[in-house]
Order: C-alpha cells, then structure tokens, then sequence
C-alpha cells in the first residue's frame, strides 16, 4: 500500500457510521492520502448506483467484488454475518480491513480472526481515543489498588454500567465487554456479561462507566460519546496509519496500534 494513496472502500457506506466515514473522509478529498472509492449497501437499497456525497465520483454498490479491484483497504461497520462474507471476499482479494462491527457470535469472532492469516484485520468495539485513554486508567487504579492493600474483591467491589440507544443489537456492548477483560487483566476480577448493568434508551450514542467501590470512597471512570463521528474519526486515524505499522496478515486492535504509535513517537 502506498503511503501516499489510502483507497477506501465503505462497507455499510449509507448507514449511521458509514455516512460520518463518507463525510469525514470527504474532507480529505484533496489531500493525496486518502480517498474513498466506493462503498457497499445491501441489494435492494434505494441508493444503489447513486455518487457518495463529497466522493466526486465513488458510486454505491451492492457487491463488494465489483470494487476489490479499484481500493486498498476496506472500512466495514456492518452486521456480523455481513461482516464475516465481506471478510471473506477481502481475504481473497488480499485487501486488509478496518471493522467496528460488535455483536459476533463466539463462531463468527473464531472464523473472523481465522481470516487474519491471509490479510491484515484490525479490530475494534470502540474507535474512540478516549476509551483507549478509560482502559489505561483502569490498569492504573487496578494497581495502586493493590499497592494500598485494597485490591482484595472483600475490599473493592467493581461496577461496569453501559448506555446505548435502543436500536444496538448487542448487549452488552463490546466496549463494556473490552472494559471488563481490560479489568480482568489487570487484577484476575472476573464480571461476566450477565453482571455488566446495560441500558438501552433513545438515542443514546454511548455512556460506558467503570466504578471502583473502596472502603468509605468510590472511583469512577465515564466516558460518554457526545457524537457518533468520534467514531469515523478513529477509523479514519487509523485508515492514515494502516501502511506504517501493519503490512503483514495478522490480528490488530487498539491496543496495538497505541504500541506502535508510541514506537513510532520514540524513533523520532
């Protein structure tokens, strides 16, 4: 992939994320770095054959063989089963993608990440920085808990609470479940999904809540999305960066490319 020229393809271009990517990465229409090619929608959907606003000239599709040929790396905020046929064309056309897709049946993640071997897969329940910034806090308290003698579970009871709008599918959310493995690593704590306090409510765009319960204090972690085009935003940071720091097939998360970030920022 050349570091010059990032050749998008959106998969769910017509939806709530893939119109912010669409509109986001219009943006950049001009720079050399990056620009959108196309995008995929079901068969059937009105805007099949119609230009992608800001694109110039990226028409929607319903089937992604007839772009493979034209991008060199595919967005995809989707369903599951969607979402894994996708993967399946991309590996054969050996483009890499970029998903934000939640709500995989333990089967789907399993042949998902199998698909890693041919092309690089870089997935995420949550795009955003901040949430990044969340899971580096949790780690932090998690041991200064223990340093204070407090990280015992008789001392230190832990809530994960989680708010989304009422038309997300899966509960809880992915980001709720990174937060609790986030926190199972960190301090052995296990809290199962059932445990997870989930919320569905309006148009609630996302609310994720960590609380420390200590002895006579409590500690809270929030992060709530104010605009669902942090999101695009993400995807489209690490879209810019995707040559740099992954050429090879394997699976990558936010976690690595903090890491390579921060790599990267040393050899400077």
């Amino acid at each position: 992939m050349s570091e010059s020229s990032v050749r998008l393809i959106i998969n769910g271009c017509c939806g709530r994320m893939g119109s912010l990517i669409v509109e986001e990465a219009s943006k950049e229409r001009n720079s050399s770095q990056l620009s959108v090619v196309g995008g995929v929608e079901g068969a059937g959907h009105p805007r099949i054959g119609q230009i992608l606003p800001g694109t110039g000239s990226a028409k929607v599709t319903s089937s992604l063989e007839d772009l493979v040929h034209a991008g060199n790396l595919i967005i995809e905020f989707t369903i599951p089963q969607a979402t894994l046929d996708h993967a399946k064309t991309a590996a054969k056309a050996k483009i890499p993608m970029i998903i934000g897709t939640t709500g995989f049946t333990p089967e789907q993640f399993e042949q998902l990440q199998a698909l890693s071997h041919q092309i690089p897969i870089f997935w995420s329940p949550n795009m955003s920085i901040g949430i990044v910034i969340v899971r580096r806090a949790i780690a932090s308290i998690s041991q200064l808990l223990f340093k204070f003698g407090l990280g015992e579970q008789e001392k230190t009871q832990i809530k994960i609470s989680e708010v989304h709008h009422t038309k997300k599918l899966d509960k809880p959310s992915g980001t709720a479940k990174a937060l609790a493995q986030e926190l199972f690593k960190s301090t052995g704590w296990l809290i199962r999904d059932e445990e997870i306090d989930a919320k569905r409510e309006g148009d609630v765009i996302g609310i994720h809540a960590v609380t420390f319960r200590c002895p006579s204090e409590n500690i809270t972690l929030k992060h709530e999305a104010t605009d669902r085009r942090v999101f695009a935003q993400g995807a489209l940071l690490i879209a810019r960066n995707f040559h740099r720091f992954w050429k090879n097939p394997g699976w990558y998360t936010m976690d690595h490319f903090v890491a390579a970030t921060e790599e990267a920022r040393s050899r400077q």
